[in-house]
């Protein structure tokens, strides 16, 4: 997660996959689900990772996803997202 806060731009657009520890789920917002991932890594002091998924999990799961990052995402009503990872799948789950 630092790697990818770090060098944000170089990511923008492009398809990753990404492991961590759900910190937090809520399901079923603007038709989609949001993933809150941390993985004890912290770039310029952000250390907590969104991703929209049609997945499920739950908290305390460590998860691979794969996804779209998208920079700047402002989705109205002060959801503003420096980086997001969006329409991720869901790969591992233990």
């Amino acid at each position: 997660i630092a790697e990818l806060y770090t060098n944000r731009d170089s990511y923008a657009g492009k398809t990753i996959k990404i492991r961590g520890e759900v910190v937090k789920y809520s399901p079923d917002i603007m038709k989609t689900n949001w993933v809150h991932i941390q993985d004890g890594t912290n770039g310029n002091g952000s250390f907590d990772l969104t991703i929209t998924t049609d997945d499920v999990t739950k908290v305390g799961d460590v998860v691979t996803f794969e996804g779209v990052v998208t920079l700047k995402k402002d989705f109205g009503a002060g959801y503003y997202y420096e980086v997001i990872v969006e329409k991720a799948k869901l790969l591992t789950q233990m």
